[in-house]
């Protein structure tokens, strides 16, 4: 090969002219090929780092057409070769081949097929350059299966401990732009699994999962006790990335991953707190129970057994710069009150961190028809300076059971039976005469729903009026006849607009389980809207 540095002066700038033309030679040859194939493509593709010459967008796949001066081929022994200017061009091209070596790497990461071709293959062999294309085609066409196949397949392969390999698998996949978090991951995941069957894994599939954190997130979270992943969404909604999650129960983690492509590790009490990625953000819905502070100060070390500890000693170990914590609203007064000081005192004097008065948010005020109160603890690492926090005011906007309803009538399976109508009534009657207050409740479509609740009767105080049925036949085995007045439960999918998801959420469990999921989770807007005011705080603490 003939260098530029043996060319005259004129020659040389010439020839470097057309190096930097969009059509250069070489690039015209290969497009024409490609064309009479039946292949097309873009050229010089500006959204993509780098700027490709050539980009298949339909199969993801990148070409780059390089000279061998430009771009340092067989660089260690040609760069001896050159005379004139010798420190000026050494250091040019070898600034160019770092750039290469960075390009191809960041856009392997985003799951991008590279081929990358010199011109002296394309001038004296296109034929093979073509097949070389053309087999890369058709291996995306095999390897581009969708992410709830990689999945099902993983669940098979792995067999023991396939939770916690998917566990890990799926946080390198969704970590894969955050270099330092990413290669963590991988370390554990190459403690299962080969270098090659990671590498082709994890270009491997196209992700049909509902709801992906941004690949350049303004922040990044933790989601502990995670359930379905309520407060997730509301973090995600606002630019922030998931780098760790964990749920213990099974049915949960199932719907966590249909709808984020990420299975959460399991038990957060066997999980040590120095195995967690740094983070911002550290977002936490935690039972409470009750703690031992007779005789004691109240701090970290009266937590010790219970759940909240596992939010402390992630809070002292990793030292973000705020966390989000939600409860039930009767962590006030839960254990006479005795429960919320210990947390608040090992919060602000244990931990260090500048915790504003709690608030009781209620979801009615953000936008979702239920009146569902639920504690909201903020709080900031001191190092940030900041000494003040507002929680969001209500936003007025008015909804009511109607902006949930069910837009096509619903299955009878969902219609009370007579016998059941009247066994609620006595029920209800009861405890009137003991005065309770207590039984089913009908709520009119233009009223607010009681905050719907796990088990007991909490399907049954949320009941509307829904006249649309037209076969009453049952489709389950029920006690009577299905009530021909219209009285129904609400469906898993209006509880899910109860809480704020979005209809693109993915139901895939059982209506027990989806009742049971969404009665736990959040309200998503309510949750959100305070968000908002933390991630602002710490932002501007830069």
């Amino acid at each position: 090969m003939v260098f530029l540095d043996k060319l005259t002066k004129e020659q040389r700038s010439k020839n470097m002219q057309a190096v930097k033309n969009k059509d250069s030679k070489i690039e015209l040859i290969l497009r024409n090929a490609l064309w009479e194939k039946g292949i097309r493509y873009r050229k010089n593709y500006t959204k993509l780092i780098g700027k490709p010459d050539i980009v298949l967008t339909k199969y993801r796949i990148a070409i780059f057409v390089d000279s061998e001066f430009w771009h340092g081929y067989d660089w260690e022994n040609k760069k001896h070769e050159i005379k004139s200017n010798k420190e000026f061009w050494i250091n040019k091209i070898e600034n160019n081949i770092k750039r290469d070596i960075y390009v191809i790497d960041q856009l392997k990461s985003d799951g991008w097929i590279i081929l990358r071709f010199w011109g002296k293959e394309i001038t004296d062999n296109l034929e093979q350059c073509i097949k070389d294309i053309e087999s890369a085609i058709r291996s995306r066409y095999k390897k581009m299966k969708k992410y709830s196949t990689i999945s099902k397949e993983l669940s098979y392969i792995f067999e023991e401990e396939a939770n916690y390999k998917k566990a890990v698998l799926t946080h390198c996949f969704q970590t894969k732009e955050q270099l330092s978090i990413f290669n963590y991951y991988s370390s554990k995941a190459k403690e299962f699994i080969s270098d090659k069957e990671f590498e082709d894994l994890l270009n491997s599939f196209e992700w049909d999962v509902p709801f992906l954190s941004a690949k350049k997130p303004k922040f990044t979270f933790i989601d502990l006790f995670a359930g379905i992943g309520g407060m997730r969404l509301a973090f995600q909604n606002i630019g922030g990335k998931c780098v760790f999650s964990s749920e213990w129960d099974k049915y949960a983690q199932i719907t966590y991953e249909k709808n984020f492509g990420e299975v959460p590790f399991g038990d957060i009490t066997k999980i040590d707190e120095k195995d967690i990625p740094e983070h911002d953000i550290l977002v936490a819905g935690f039972p409470c129970q009750a703690f031992s502070i007779a005789g004691k100060r109240g701090g970290f070390d009266d937590t010790r057994g219970t759940l909240f500890f596992d939010v402390a000693r992630i809070l002292k170990e990793k030292k973000p710069k705020a966390f989000f914590l939600e409860n039930v609203k009767g962590l006030i007064n839960h254990d006479k009150g005795r429960t919320l000081k210990v947390i608040l005192n090992t919060l602000r004097e244990d931990l260090d961190y500048y915790v504003p008065e709690p608030q009781i948010i209620n979801a009615k005020d953000f936008g979702v028809p239920q009146n569902r109160e639920r504690i909201f603890i903020v709080g900031f690492n001191k190092n940030l300076k900041i000494d003040e926090f507002k929680y969001p005011n209500p936003i007025n906007k008015e909804v009511n059971i109607n902006d949930i309803i069910e837009d096509k009538p619903v299955s009878v399976k969902y219609y009370l039976s007579t016998q059941y109508l009247n066994t609620l009534e006595e029920h209800k009657k009861r405890h009137e005469m003991k005065g309770n207050g207590f039984g089913y409740e009908i709520i009119s479509k233009d009223g607010i729903a009681n905050a719907i609740v796990v088990g007991g009767m909490g399907r049954e105080r949320n009941l509307i009026i829904d006249g649309r049925l037209t076969d009453f036949t049952p489709v389950t085995h029920i006690k009577g006849v299905v009530n021909r007045d219209g009285i129904r439960r609400m469906t898993p999918r209006e509880w899910a607009r109860l809480q704020g998801f979005p209809d693109e959420f993915i139901i895939d469990v059982s209506d027990a389980q989806a009742y049971k999921q969404f009665g736990n989770s959040v309200a998503v807007p309510a949750v959100q809207a305070t968000a908002k005011g933390v991630v602002k705080k710490i932002l501007r603490s830069y």
